[in-house]
């Protein structure tokens, strides 16, 4: 393999005194990711052929196949399926009461008026008054707060494409409503289990940054995350030839704290969290609360 690929995939040890060792991967884009993974083949080998029930599995119905998953990931495209779930929490979100007094409402800061030799508006007094500087403008005197949160893409064998679906649809609404709110947010996708294999972990993460701080809101690119595909063929591959998995693949698991920190994760979208939509709406109004409340670890 390309040796820049290599040190890209070499694991991240993290031996926390309280949850034990966990082998951490940090992929700088999905991009990247991609090539590492054709750069050298590192395909999963049963991914299912042609319009058999193991393809479904591991794509679900609406992306299927490993060259059109690789497209929309490019792209950043997701699903109808994941879009009208979206639209459908959407429309729950709206109605709850929890969320919607955060709705609509931006961040304050400072803002100071200043006289300049560019702007937006004439200053007329200086105008007439033959000064060189007649030009106003308004200086934002903070900077937008700093917000990551992340989607765990790992859950068990007996999921189906419904609920990846409401992970990628729940990580796109509270991805959506606190940019609304004038959060400069980050968003990472990331697959974290409880290892099994040949190496002595604990626990295996792998994260992949989907949306940077100074990145416009892209909604299909983040909830493109919740296509079967991404965990069950790609990262599958991985996790096979690169890190010593036995097949189950692991176990599903809830992120822990140590995997939190080192991500620095304000909030985490888990599949035990939204379980249905009434859980998902419930997960972005303690979102909302958790601004006020952000974890000792949080750097931001």
């Amino acid at each position: 393999m390309n040796s820049i690929y290599d040190n890209i995939l070499a694991p991240k040890i993290i031996d926390d005194k309280l949850e034990g060792k966990h082998g951490i991967i940090h992929l700088p884009n999905m991009r990247t990711m991609l090539e590492c993974i054709y750069a050298d083949e590192i395909f999963w080998h049963n991914n299912g052929e042609d319009g058999s029930s193991r393809e479904k599995w591991t794509y679900g119905r609406e992306v299927v196949g490993r060259e059109n998953l690789k497209r929309a990931l490019t792209i950043g495209k997701t699903s109808d399926k994941i879009i009208r779930l979206y639209q459908k929490l959407r429309s729950e979100m709206e109605m709850d009461a929890r969320i919607s007094k955060f709705v609509g409402k931006g961040l304050s800061c400072k803002r100071k008026r200043v006289v300049r030799d560019d702007g937006d508006d004439l200053s007329m007094a200086r105008l007439m008054g033959g000064s060189d500087q007649y030009w106003q403008t308004t200086i934002r005197k903070s900077k937008r707060a700093n917000v990551r949160i992340g989607m765990n893409m790992a859950i068990s064998w007996g999921h189906k494409e419904e609920d990846f679906a409401r992970l990628g649809a729940t990580l796109g609404l509270i991805s959506d409503v606190l940019t609304k709110m004038g959060f400069a947010l980050e968003v990472v996708a990331y697959n974290f289990v409880e290892y099994e294999g040949e190496n002595d972990w604990k626990y295996f993460g792998m994260s992949i940054p989907i949306k940077m701080p100074n990145e416009p809101l892209d909604i299909h690119r983040l909830m493109s995350a919740g296509l079967p595909g991404l965990f069950r063929d790609f990262c599958f591959g991985l996790m096979e030839e690169r890190y010593g998995f036995c097949y189950g693949k692991g176990y599903q698991c809830e992120t822990t704290d140590a995997y939190k920190r080192e991500l620095n994760l304000l909030h985490a979208v888990e599949q035990r969290f939204c379980k249905t939509n009434t859980q998902a709406v419930d997960g972005l109004a303690q979102t909302l609360q958790g601004l006020a409340n952000k974890p000792k670890w949080f750097r931001g």
